[in-house]
């Protein structure tokens, strides 16, 4: 044992003890760990899922390649419990990991998970990566930013910026509409290309917000059944208002982002508001169509246009938020759920201006208002969300009354 760490490699049987694979996992008790020993026990239960997988892994190559990949597939299902689908794509990355040796050790190592591995395994299938910087990457980000990242890689290696990529994804487009025998219930399902896709989720999630306003507070759905109820109201009530009048929650449908480059006098690296890649050439020929926004930063990331303020921030300002933050920056929520909230309160004097504004979801909003967390500008000028100090935590259930004597309320900015 090892500052609380201790090795098991379960029970020995049949002789098989040199098949065995050994665990290293941590022994200090939850209860009694510090902090900074439960953080270490994540880290290091993670590390030894990763290792134990990508054994597994490498097991499954090898018996794909004696006995074919259908024999190691339905062994893998048998002996691991997965799903069929989980078993073909885990044979399936086995043997595409043979062409990838930076991964492949890092994977072995521990340093990757088995979703950063089939990122960079599957992009690798379709262009010629720079292997060793996406490994790099993966070993400091988490699967859902990497993914981000491995897209974006994606479309800079690509000969024609993305372009074919978006095409293929569009001829992959498939929606369909089904009873489920077993209840009776209807069964909707889609798959769309990012543009396409970006414009259902934003008018879905316009229309959801819609309902969530006008609902009896005492009497809400769930989240999904007021997403149903909007999708419903989309495709049985297009325009969602009364006699042909257009919804007031109608807006801009898509975002489009990219920066100029000053130097070359050119449009680098568009995305839409996620994110996600776009070919430089796309961005062009949308900015000219109705209901899209472009919004154009510098090289810094500095926005080159920004809304100017009000007490509450203005659809430009919103806009340039999204295209700015990308997402919650306490918890990575979708930019649509957020709200503005003014980084030095207004109450104290702090403008509705861009740089004193950032895009909060509603848990992390109720984080810094009532359980005092704060915002913090990293080196890099990204916002970030971090914890109260131990004295502030101490006194949270203190109320604080303001001038008047009354408890003080939640902002709702």
């Amino acid at each position: 044992m090892k500052n609380g760490v201790q090795s098991s490699s379960g029970r020995v049987s049949h002789g098989m003890a040199g098949n065995r694979v050994r665990v290293v996992l941590p022994s200090v008790p939850v209860r009694e760990a510090t902090l900074a020993g439960l953080k270490e026990q994540m880290r290091s239960a993670s590390r030894a899922k990763a290792q134990a997988e990508a054994v597994r892994v490498r097991a499954a190559a090898e018996y794909s390649r004696r006995m074919g990949q259908k024999a190691a597939e339905r062994t893998l299902r048998e002996e691991s419990g997965q799903s069929a689908n989980g078993s073909r794509v885990e044979v399936e990355i086995a043997g595409k990991l043979k062409g990838l040796p930076d991964t492949r050790k890092a994977f072995e190592d521990g340093e990757i998970t088995f979703g950063h591995t089939k990122i960079i395994a599957n992009t690798a299938r379709r262009v010629d990566v720079d292997e060793q910087e996406l490994v790099d990457r993966a070993k400091n980000e988490p699967v859902d930013v990497f993914a981000r990242t491995a897209r974006r890689h994606e479309q800079q290696k690509s000969e024609d910026g993305g372009l074919s990529k978006l095409e293929a994804q569009r001829r992959a487009r498939k929606a369909g509409i089904k009873t489920d025998p077993s209840d009776g219930m209807t069964v909707l399902w889609g798959r769309f290309d990012p543009i396409t896709g970006t414009r259902i989720k934003n008018l879905l999630t316009a229309k959801t917000n819609q309902l969530w306003r006008a609902e009896d507070p005492k009497d809400r759905p769930t989240t999904e059944q007021r997403m149903a109820d909007a999708l419903a109201e989309l495709l049985c009530r297009p325009g969602g208002g009364k006699k042909g009048k257009k919804s007031k929650t109608q807006r801009a449908d898509l975002l489009l982002i990219a920066h100029w480059d000053t130097g070359e006098q050119k449009i680098r690296n568009a995305t839409l508001a996620d994110g996600t890649p776009i070919p430089v050439a796309l961005f062009k020929d949308m900015a000219c169509q109705g209901k899209v926004v472009p919004a154009i930063f510098d090289t810094k990331g500095r926005p080159l246009w920004v809304g100017l303020g009000k007490r509450l921030a203005t659809p430009s300002q919103r806009l340039a938020l999204i295209a700015r933050d990308r997402r919650c920056v306490g918890c990575g929520a979708d930019p649509a759920w957020c709200q503005a909230h003014h980084v030095i309160p207004w109450e104290a004097d702090g403008p509705t201006d861009i740089d004193n504004l950032v895009l909060l979801c509603s848990r992390c909003h109720h984080q810094v208002h009532d359980e005092k967390w704060q915002i913090r500008k990293t080196p890099t000028d990204k916002y970030v969300l971090q914890p109260p100090s131990s004295r502030h935590r101490q006194s949270m259930s203190v109320k604080t009354p303001n001038r008047r004597g009354r408890e003080r309320k939640r902002s709702p900015d």
